[in-house]
């Protein structure tokens, strides 16, 4: 059995992104989806919630019964006082090779804004995470694209993405964003930023290009691949980025320029206003994007 596509769903806001997404990466990597939602009721003696009338737990499961009926999908309710908690402990059960969230009810619709339940997630997330912006629907994917860092984590991101575009048979965009400072991770450049002919810019650029270049040439043919060296703001790339293609990968952890893209304040900025869905693999997952094509694969085989 291939390992499955966890998508939680917020049954109170009924917005189907998550679901949606989790579909779409199902019909790439062959891999079944499990709608999960979280309740904490009977946990705690004498716990209450004045939000909880006495029937919503029976709208829930009605709630999750309908959109197991209408999408055709697997659905979980699980009890527990913590969203994250819950979604790792089913993640980690069914040996999951994806979990997909959605935004919150404060973000604007193409925006994915997951607040902190997305953070929480990624933060020892046994599989990658992917974010789905605010009323996403399932669209064609034509091209991917991914941030570029010349590490284990930028290499690994890389990889996915790479796969992820031949099962789709899209293009993939390989972009590394070399920040105006010369290379410096922007959260401690501060206001320096050297003329764009400078010495330290010019090294760091050459190093970049030829990194890149490098893991580009490791991959296997099958995908037509287009490499971007930006000197820009690496958030502002990538966001710019994000109006043009269908998905955007990124890993979690990272050191070198693009260091910001995926910690600290670039990542939420991502996080707040990509306008597509955004992959994150967390660092050291035990179950890499890679290993839900390969086990879906070999289900599809048998």
């Amino acid at each position: 059995m291939s390992a499955p596509i966890i998508a939680a769903y917020d049954p109170y806001v009924e917005d189907r992104a998550p679901v949606e997404l989790a579909l779409a990466a199902a019909r790439v990597t062959g891999a079944r989806v499990v709608a999960a939602a979280v309740y904490p009721w009977g946990l705690s003696e004498g716990w209450s919630n004045p939000q909880v009338e006495p029937s919503s737990e029976e709208r829930l499961h009605g709630v999750m019964q309908r959109l197991h009926d209408e999408l055709e999908v697997e659905t979980r309710v699980l009890e527990d006082l913590s969203v994250p908690a819950a979604l790792h402990a089913l993640a980690r059960e069914l040996e999951a090779g994806l979990i997909v969230v959605g935004s919150t009810d404060r973000s604007a619709a193409g925006r994915v804004l997951t607040g902190s339940t997305a953070q929480r997630l990624l933060q020892g997330a046994p599989c990658p995470v992917a974010l789905a912006p605010s009323g996403y629907l399932a669209e064609p994917v034509n091209t991917i694209a991914v941030g570029f860092v010349d590490s284990p984590e930028g290499r690994a991101a890389l990889r996915a993405a790479h796969v992820l575009a031949q099962r789709a048979d899209a293009r993939l965009r390989v972009v590394a964003a070399l920040h105006p400072s010369g290379g410096l991770d922007a959260a401690f450049a501060g206001s320096a930023k050297p003329e764009r002919g400078s010495q330290l810019q010019g090294h760091q650029r050459g190093k970049v290009e030829v990194a890149m270049q490098r893991a580009v040439g490791e991959l296997n043919a099958g995908v037509e691949i287009f490499p971007e060296l930006h000197v820009d703001d690496p958030a502002d790339v990538l966001l710019r980025i994000s109006e043009n293609v269908e998905l955007l990968v990124c890993g979690s952890r990272g050191y070198g320029p693009l260091r910001s893209v995926l910690l600290g304040g670039v990542s939420g900025r991502l996080v707040d206003e990509s306008s597509c869905p955004v992959l994150v693999l967390p660092r050291e997952t035990r179950q890499p994007l890679e290993d839900l094509m390969a086990l879906s694969a070999t289900a599809e085989q048998r």
